[in-house]
């Protein structure tokens, strides 16, 4: 499908007149871990030690979440905690990871619900203390 977009490009096709979709799987998504630098998972220095405490389970460390970040995606990018992501908005659901005990809200809300027993990394804050299988 590349080439064949590649292709009508070159013939003079316009961009806006080109369209694909493709029905398989496609080379991996890992935006914010691959090709980043590899730093090892830290609180942040900025950790207030009040709030709702994210842990985040693989990484093996704990931080408390503040009203300052947007997501549960920017207290893990804060902690340099790897984690996948596209959107930050629940739509592609790249970031989709285990909630191992707690529970969060999300905002904005999400196109789709995650699977039972998993959660939106991206636009989710916890309403209480969370463990996260990252």
């Amino acid at each position: 499908m590349a080439d064949m977009k590649e292709a009508l490009a070159t013939v003079g096709v316009p961009p806006e007149r080109i369209h694909v979709e493709l029905f398989n799987g496609s080379e991996s998504m890992t935006p914010g871990v691959v090709g980043a630098p590899t730093r090892a998972a830290h609180v942040p220095q900025d950790d207030a030690k009040t709030g709702p405490l994210v842990s985040f389970a693989r990484s093996g460390i704990a931080a408390h979440w503040k009203p300052s970040y947007a997501s549960i995606l920017e207290l893990a990018e804060a902690c340099d905690v790897p984690v996948r992501w596209s959107c930050r908005t629940g739509v592609c659901h790249n970031c989709e990871s285990g909630l191992v005990s707690g529970a969060v809200a999300y905002g904005p809300e999400p196109l789709d619900q995650p699977a039972d027993g998993n959660l939106l990394v991206c636009c989710s804050q916890p309403i209480r203390d969370i463990v996260i299988d990252l």
